[in-house]
């Protein structure tokens, strides 16, 4: 019988290109022992071994053998006291088109399809099991060291029994962030940009903090968006979901939607919930 340390298994699935491989290093890097494309069949043994004495986490992909979303989904249904998480990596086809370009490399699929029609029949082929997993990254825009930020973060949430809230601010110039659940646009409010006194702060500022809040539509706004997060996120808790993400944005990313990410984070606190923080950009 496997211990109840070592009870988790991570299962790490989704696009050819998508990132597969950086996912499994990340979860070596923290103490799992990880495997990449191993066959199906081998999994049940791997995992009810007795002498195993890490985590498991596992990438599998149309490369492995006898690999298909309904074994795999047969596979996670099978273990009662392992906690599994699916895992699915998913991309942009224009932007797969480029990463398999870029480092030459042949698809799993291709023979007499072209490079366009392999990822295409693969993504149609995986969506099954983008429909059971845990968790869905969506890496086109993502580096390397963005991926293994989500999945550490991810981590850090899936720690905790109970549901958590990621709050995230950007910058609208730098395009909307992935992987968000619902988003507000703050760039009606006041910007401290136009004061040549606060222009190089950041939210995080009291003096920021002030100006903003000192905005006419701040007060009506902050009270409705409070009210609708209020009454969607027992909604979102009810269908199970261990994370919920929100974004605020405004044209810099670094005035006003930090200003309300900081000041909504406060207030679910007190509430009683698990909260992730992230400015994406604000320039350290």
């Amino acid at each position: 019988m496997v211990t109840d340390h070592y009870n988790k298994l991570i299962i790490i699935t989704g696009s050819s290109g998508a990132g597969r491989t950086t996912a499994i290093n990340v979860f070596e890097d923290i103490g799992y022992e990880s495997i990449d494309n191993i066959p199906i069949s081998m999994i049940e043994n791997l995992v009810l071994a007795k002498n195993r004495n890490k985590n498991l986490a596992l990438g599998v992909d149309i490369r492995t053998r006898e690999f298909s979303p309904k074994s795999l989904r047969k596979l996670v249904s099978k273990f009662d006291k392992i906690e599994i998480k699916v895992i699915f990596l998913d991309c942009d086809l224009n932007k797969l088109l480029g990463r398999f370009n870029e480092t030459r490399r042949i698809h799993p699929l291709s023979g007499s399809k072209s490079l366009s029609e392999a990822l295409v029949e693969e993504m149609e082929y995986l969506n099954p099991i983008k429909e059971f997993s845990d968790f869905v990254i969506d890496t086109t825009d993502y580096s390397p060291t963005d991926l293994r930020q989500e999945l550490l973060n991810y981590m850090s949430i899936s720690e905790i029994e109970k549901f958590s809230i990621l709050l995230q601010s950007f910058s609208y110039k730098k395009g909307l962030p992935r992987n968000i659940d619902i988003i507000f646009d703050c760039r009606f409010l006041k910007n401290p940009y136009w004061n040549t006194e606060l222009r190089d702060l950041d939210g995080n500022s009291q003096l920021i903090q002030d100006f903003v809040s000192n905005s006419s539509e701040f007060n009506s706004f902050f009270s409705k968006v409070l009210s609708l997060l209020n009454f969607y996120i027992p909604q979102v808790q009810k269908e199970g979901k261990n994370q919920f993400s929100v974004g605020f944005g405004c044209t810099g990313g670094k005035h006003r939607s930090v200003v309300l990410v900081n000041k909504i984070m406060q207030k679910l606190k007190k509430d009683g919930y698990n909260i992730l923080l992230k400015h994406r950009d604000i320039i350290s």
